[in-house]
């Protein structure tokens, strides 16, 4: 019995280090594409995840377009300020008013989604509005799910 117990061990801990060695499919980064070719590949994975039409298509890059750009001049803001020797550091009211407005941007965008999508769409695109914050709340805290 104790034998067993050891071999299970053994083959547990080699297991697990040969799933560590194996080399992980990062996402490659996507900060040397433009807003516009961000937009594009966004609003073509929906397309196929929602079945949008080409009036729909059109209509979501748009939105896409938007977001990727304020998302690219928000970093250059940041970046910039890291960048910057003599930084202050961020006042409350400072730190309330970019939340504000992050959150004022997200509620605009998921109005307009609305208005662009129909309702069984809208509702499965917000299923993977879900999905995706889960997944990236638990990459950010280093959890992952076993067995996928």
């Amino acid at each position: 019995m104790k034998k067993l117990i050891l071999t299970l061990a053994l083959l547990t801990g080699v297991l697990l280090s040969a799933q560590e060695m194996r080399p992980r499919m990062h996402k490659q980064k996507h900060s040397d594409l433009t807003a516009e070719q961000m937009a594009v590949l966004k609003t073509k994975r929906m397309a196929l995840a929602l079945d949008l039409t080409d009036s729909q298509q059109r209509q979501v890059q748009k939105l896409n377009l938007e977001q990727q750009e304020l998302r690219k001049s928000r970093r250059a803001e940041m970046k910039a300020r890291r960048e910057g020797n003599d930084e202050k550091p961020v006042s409350t009211e400072e730190r309330y008013e970019h939340e504000l407005d992050r959150l004022n941007s997200m509620i605009a965008f998921k109005a307009q989604m609305k208005s662009i999508l129909n309702q069984s769409q809208y509702e499965k695109w917000e299923r993977m509005q879900m999905h995706r914050k889960k997944n990236s709340r638990s990459k950010r805290h280093g959890h992952r799910r076993m067995g996928r």
